[in-house]
């Protein structure tokens, strides 16, 4: 009985008794006669030293021979007999292959990279991927800063479609004639993500953050040319029905609440920070006005001060920037927080130390700096450990708030601890962002580009 023979010859691995009554397996004479007739049949000449790839590739343009490796596939795997042959296939280093490996064929230099191949198929599922996300403002906001609108910022929304309507202009500039700008997930809203260039992730997260918002602050409004802003504030990032404040930037790291929705923002704004002149006064009682009229007919009350009251009632401390600090607390039992090893008078003496301080240039003065404040660091560490997780937060936030920058790399590991066990991540991923490129100034839009380091 003639039986096939196996593909490896005289070579063959295999062991297995099964495999020797199945196949054929020719002597190395045999072997070498085919070798020999088969170099007989090769032509002459130069391209008989070539490799078989080659030898294929010869006369090929490079488009062709890209096409070829375009269709390049992995050799089948050697058949298996039995289970038995995969159990003895497994004790061998190689599982199998030891004798016979796969070679990828040689490339031309002509032909290019692989990244020709595969870079412009990544682009564009990039591309669609962004396009798709832009069709649905609701989760480009969520999926590029990482949090969810209240739904107060849809009617503010609303109101300034009705309102350009009226005035034969843009949702998005029923405010800019008083000087003031509706900006951040509001420019989503009003399409201006769509055909622009992609940028990196946390490139989002830092479009309109300002040099002193923490990570629960998302800024929606700018008053024009100048540091002060207005925008949500969040002690979780998945509460979407948070508070408004407002910071200027120009002044320092404090924040203010202000009301319980976006059109408190723009009454505080009307009433507090606009520029009046006889050429807008008109404006302005109109514009209030309408904002009365519209948000009483929405059932969507103005100034109502319960839920800042219903907050203050949970803050565990001020912090630096003065809005608070809210975490779980068991005022019973003590735990879920315990103040810093410092007061904050002694805590800003220790930072003050860090001032106009080099860290590559002055590292001797650095490390002085730090043994006082090194203290404070171990003691909300442990606090960490018995489970008091806002003082370690609270620190953070301090540092961040004062404002030194060779102090980032300090504060990273309190953030990153802090929002950790309080589970709350979409903030250590802004704060990263922020702190990878914490710009000055008031130019913040993503879409200009102008922010510097």
């Amino acid at each position: 009985m003639n039986k096939p023979d196996c593909k490896y010859g005289a070579d063959c691995y295999q062991k297995n008794p099964a495999h020797k009554e199945k196949y054929a397996h020719p002597s190395d004479n045999a072997k070498n006669e085919l070798k020999q007739e088969e170099k007989a049949d090769e032509p002459s000449g130069e391209g008989s030293s070539a490799s078989p790839q080659k030898r294929l590739w010869k006369g090929c343009t490079p488009a062709e021979q890209l096409e070829d490796l375009k269709r390049c596939k992995r050799p089948p795997t050697p058949e298996k007999d039995d289970n038995n042959v995969e159990e003895e296939d497994a004790k061998h280093e190689y599982h199998g292959m030891t004798r016979q490996r796969y070679r990828l064929p040689e490339v031309p230099v002509d032909v290019g990279m692989m990244s020709d191949l595969y870079d412009p198929q990544i682009e564009y599922s990039k591309r669609a991927e962004y396009k798709e996300l832009c069709e649905d403002p609701k989760n480009f906001i969520k999926h590029k800063f990482l949090v969810t609108m209240p739904p107060c910022f849809d009617s503010l929304w609303e109101f300034c479609t009705e309102e350009a309507g009226k005035a034969n202009c843009k949702p998005e500039s029923v405010f800019e004639g008083l000087g003031l700008r509706m900006v951040g997930p509001f420019d989503v809203l009003a399409g201006k993500f769509k055909n622009v260039t992609i940028h990196e992730p946390g490139d989002y997260l830092r479009h309109w953050r300002f040099y002193y918002d923490p990570p629960e602050f998302q800024t929606v409004l700018v008053k024009k040319g100048s540091g002060v802003h207005y925008g949500y504030w969040r002690d979780e990032p998945d509460n979407a029905d948070g508070l408004v404040a407002f910071n200027d930037v120009n002044k320092g790291c404090e924040f203010k609440m202000i009301g319980a929705n976006v059109f408190d923002a723009i009454v505080h704004y009307l009433e507090e920070h606009i520029s009046v002149t006889p050429f807008n006064k008109k404006q302005i009682g109109t514009m209030k006005k309408s904002l009365e009229e519209w948000t009483t007919a929405k059932g969507i009350p103005l100034k109502a001060s319960e839920k800042i009251k219903s907050r203050s009632k949970l803050i565990v401390c001020k912090t630096f920037h003065k809005a608070g600090l809210v975490v779980p607390y068991d005022r019973k039992q003590d735990l879920g927080y315990r103040p810093l090893l410092e007061s904050d008078a002694n805590l800003r003496k220790m930072l003050s130390k860090f001032n106009n301080i080099d860290f590559y240039k002055d590292k001797s003065k650095f490390q002085d700096a730090m043994r006082d404040l090194q203290a404070v660091i171990t003691a909300a560490n442990l606090a960490v450990d018995e489970c008091d997780f806002g003082t370690i937060l609270e620190l953070a936030l301090d540092l961040f708030c004062y404002g030194e920058k060779n102090l980032h790399e300090v504060m990273k590991p309190l953030f990153f601890t802090g929002y950790s066990m309080l589970k709350r991540p979409q903030y250590i991923a802004i704060i990263k962002s922020h702190l990878d490129n914490r710009c000055d100034g008031i130019d913040l839009d993503l879409l200009v580009k102008n922010c510097k380091p």
